[in-house]
């Protein structure tokens, strides 16, 4: 038997046990059935709820979206738990987001055992919150009012006499505090006597203000005495009264028509606050900022740190890769890596039975060398659980495939790169990889490079750490406390 043929019965005889454990540690069914308890409930809008997005009870994750869809025009949210942990029929989800600008989750509120254990495919009842576009929606209509009364205060004192008029007034008030200044020098003492007499004369209220609010109750007896009497002397303070109304209601009415006036756009400070211009530049201004923070908000950023012992060179290679997530079902894949595998050479030579004899057989040898790579490849997810990508492989065009299960946990994939045909280099380098993710974020991988080279062919074993976007945020928030 080849070698070739050897070396790929192992390979796939030790895939087939792995899939077999990870079958029996998960627990699962290969028969159509699952290991989990499906819920349904519904929404008025769900914007920025993903697939997979995260299903908390008390802020732990316990569960993700399994399925978004439309029933009439209500969000039908399909949520995945474990069985093992029990729901009630008067639980209840509530969409709510991480911070002003972090990813939405339901917020389950599994009920009380008293009601009974919900049955699985059951409704449950939905609550409504503030959602993060009705505060912009409310901050826009405020920043647009702001900007209304900036632009007015920013055109009547804007250009070069604005200026001017801005430097009178700092040189105003600078001359004035100085003159407050030397005068409170001036009269320390006069100030002190004053408060000291203002304080005299507080005490002096505290002992006469009863007697005083005694003499108000007696003035009031005495003016109903006057009132009910109907005196001259009251009748002429009334007409001095009904004068006084009539001054303040012509008053009131002049005020009236000035702001008439300034919400129909008439004179200065009306044209400044109803310019359509200015409107117009708030408008645009506030959807840009709209934009940018959508942007960030769907954005996620996923990091992988990992490394591998080659078994038949004696070596290894580490390196680090970064996703930009867009989207579930898309991403770009970044890669910087030390790899024993970065250049390839090739040295050839003759072998002789003894010096000056014929030439028996030539020989040739191919050589890697530890270096450093880069890798750059666009992902996109099919049917949920096949990826396929294609891109710069270290430093090589290459495009792969890869199988997924356990929400990401287990991954088997083939990678081809390297396809250039010259005769001082190799066959196409191709790579198979498992990994399984057995603890949190930590991983075990293994496999097989170079399937199609003999001479590089080689088994390798390795595992590393994997930061989805919820981990970072984490970080992220425990570095600025630390601060």
């Amino acid at each position: 038997m080849k070698l070739e043929t050897k070396v790929g019965a192992f390979f796939i005889l030790a895939v087939g046990i792995l899939g077999v454990l990870i079958l029996r540690m998960e627990k699962l069914d290969i028969l159509g059935g699952h290991s989990e308890n499906r819920l349904i409930t519904e929404f008025d809008q769900v914007a920025g709820l993903n697939l997979q997005s995260a299903i908390r009870v008390a802020g732990v994750k316990v569960g993700a979206v399994t399925a978004i869809g439309l029933d009439g025009k209500k969000a039908k949210v399909t949520l995945s738990l474990p069985n093992e942990f029990a729901v009630y029929k008067d639980a209840s989800a509530s969409l709510n987001s991480i911070g002003i600008l972090g990813e939405k989750y339901i917020d389950l509120d599994p009920g009380h055992p008293e009601s009974g254990v919900l049955a699985e495919d059951a409704t449950i009842p939905s609550k409504s919150g503030v959602g993060l576009d009705d505060l912009m929606a409310s901050l826009g209509s405020i920043s647009k009012d702001v900007k209304n009364i900036t632009s007015a205060f920013s055109e009547s004192i804007g250009g070069e006499q604005g200026r001017q008029k801005l430097d009178e007034i700092v040189d105003n008030i600078r001359q004035l505090t100085g003159e407050f200044r030397a005068m409170a020098q001036e009269n320390h003492g006069t100030i002190n006597n004053t408060m000291a007499n203002v304080q005299q004369m507080s005490a002096d209220l505290k002992d006469k203000l009863p007697k005083i609010a005694q003499q108000f109750e007696d003035l009031g007896r005495n003016l109903n005495d006057m009132v009910s009497q109907g005196k001259p002397e009251l009748q002429g303070v009334l007409t001095d009264v009904r004068k006084l109304t009539a001054s303040l209601q012509d008053t009131a009415n002049n005020v009236s028509s000035i702001t008439d006036k300034m919400n129909k756009g008439e004179g200065t400070i009306g044209k400044l606050l109803n310019d359509p211009t200015t409107v117009n530049k708030i408008n645009t201004a506030v959807d840009n900022v709209n934009s940018m923070l959508g942007g960030f908000k769907a954005m996620d950023l996923n990091l992988d740190m990992g490394g591998a012992q080659w078994t038949r060179r004696g070596n290894s290679a580490v390196g680090i890769g970064i996703d930009i997530v867009p989207a579930h079902d898309h991403w770009y894949a970044l890669g910087f890596n030390s790899t024993p595998d970065g250049k390839i050479g090739i040295s050839s030579g003759v072998t002789t039975t003894n010096p000056g004899d014929t030439v028996i057989s030539n020989t040739t040898t191919v050589n890697t060398d530890q270096t450093f790579t880069v890798s750059a490849q666009f992902a996109k997810r099919l049917a949920e659980n096949y990826v396929f990508t294609a891109g710069i492989v270290e430093g090589k065009g290459g495009v792969g495939a890869e199988y997924r299960a356990l929400n990401d946990r287990f991954r088997l994939g083939a990678l081809g790169y390297d396809f250039t045909k010259r005769d001082d280099k190799p066959k196409p380098r191709y790579r198979i990889t498992s990994s399984y993710q057995f603890y949190k974020g930590f991983y075990g991988q293994a496999g097989m490079q170079d399937i199609a080279n003999p001479d590089l062919r080689t088994f390798f074993l390795g595992g590393g750490i994997r930061w989805t976007d919820e981990d970072l945020k984490k970080l992220v928030g425990l570095a600025s406390l630390g601060k």
